[in-house]
């Protein structure tokens, strides 16, 4: 019986939870795009949802990148779903870069980590095309 009433408790509270999410997305489209009307807003609420959505079937493999971009849910689904997919493909960009690039990785990941693989792939990318610009 225990399992039975802890299992509801869990349905209710994950309930609550996606009804306060949804009212979140919904007023904070109705912030952002008051001004651009009722059509604005519902684009804006349905392209929230389907990326809430999307956030929420990411593989375990990838939950530390989904917990980093979620704290940002305030700008939007959207732009969590965007920093998710970003990091992803960072991340994947980054493991085949050539071994001469270790210590520039590290440096760049030691100074901007926190922020997520795009922001450590940028600091490499731009660091690589320092190294190659000439020199005067």
């Amino acid at each position: 019986m225990r399992p039975i009433i802890f299992a509801a408790i869990l349905l209710m509270l994950s309930s609550a939870t996606r009804a306060d999410e949804n009212d979140d997305i919904v007023n904070g489209c109705n912030f952002s795009n008051a001004e651009f009307g009722a059509v604005a807003i519902q684009i804006c609420i349905k392209d929230n949802q389907a990326a809430r959505a999307a956030v929420l079937q990411y593989a375990e493999a990838v939950k530390d990148i989904v917990a980093r971009c979620v704290r940002g849910r305030e700008m939007g689904w959207s732009i969590v779903k965007l920093c998710i997919d970003n990091d992803i493909e960072a991340e994947a960009a980054l493991a085949h870069y050539g071994r001469e690039h270790d210590s520039l990785m590290e440096k760049c990941r030691s100074e901007f980590g926190r922020r997520g693989a795009a922001r450590t792939k940028a600091c490499v990318d731009q660091a690589i095309e320092a190294d190659r610009s000439p020199r005067n």
